[in-house]
């Protein structure tokens, strides 16, 4: 922009009043003439505004993964083709020669020859039997089985007594008693049970009593007696006197 700037004019009367506002004006002029070109200047200079930031929206697709391509089934080779094994010839068969055949003479008849004499057949002797087996003894009678149970149960008693030992106890406090063993005895005289059947009241003699049952060794059954495990019952007296 162009301005012009006119100077007064100078008059030899002196300044004039209308001057004087006229040079006031211009001076304004002037000065609002170079605040405005400052302020162009400023524009001009000054950095542009800044753009706005715009958002960029990011889109996201979800993409499911392609099925795995399933593995080719491999194609099974052709069979293989089925050679037929050759014939074998069959060999032709070698004629054989027809036999000779030889006029035989005929037998001659043999001569009929006198038979030779035959020794005597001997009759097979009888069978000979064992003799039959002695017919078994009698059964003993209910006397004699009673006698004979009677004899061993004395033979038994008589040993349980003389087996019996008077404790040192009962020496020293003269003591006595008798008491009753029942016992039980197969026929071979082994032992089965004994118990006290009755006491004699007093605990040394009655163990003493039991002791000698069970201790003792017995015969065996002689052939009267029964054959089956039989009870005996005994009784055994002891005392301070006793040996």
């Amino acid at each position: 922009m162009n301005t012009m700037v006119s100077h007064p004019s100078w008059s030899p009367q002196g300044p004039d009043k209308s001057e004087g506002h006229f040079g006031k004006a211009l001076l304004v002029g002037a000065v609002l003439e170079v605040a405005l070109l400052a302020g162009l200047l400023w524009i001009s200079s000054a950095p542009p505004p800044p753009k706005p930031v715009v958002k960029k929206i990011i889109a996201i697709h979800m993409v499911h993964p392609a099925p795995p391509k399933p593995k080719p089934i491999p194609v099974p080779p052709p069979p293989k083709p089925v050679v037929q094994p050759k014939p074998i010839p069959r060999p032709k068969p070698i004629p054989q020669p027809r036999p000779v055949v030889h006029h035989t003479p005929a037998p001659k008849p043999l001569m009929a020859k006198t038979p030779l004499p035959t020794a005597p057949v001997v009759p097979p002797a009888p069978p000979v039997t064992p003799p039959a087996p002695p017919p078994p003894p009698p059964a003993p009678s209910m006397a004699a089985k009673q006698a004979a149970l009677a004899r061993y149960a004395a033979l038994v008693r008589a040993q349980v007594q003389a087996d019996a030992h008077v404790p040192e106890v009962v020496r020293l406090m003269h003591l006595s008693g008798t008491a009753v063993i029942t016992f039980r005895l197969t026929p071979s005289g082994q032992l089965l049970w004994a118990r006290i059947t009755q006491s004699s009241g007093v605990g040394p003699i009655d163990k003493a009593a039991l002791k000698s049952v069970q201790e003792g060794t017995y015969p065996p059954f002689t052939k009267n007696m029964p054959k089956h495990a039989t009870n005996f019952t005994v009784e055994v007296h002891l005392s301070s006197h006793s040996s």
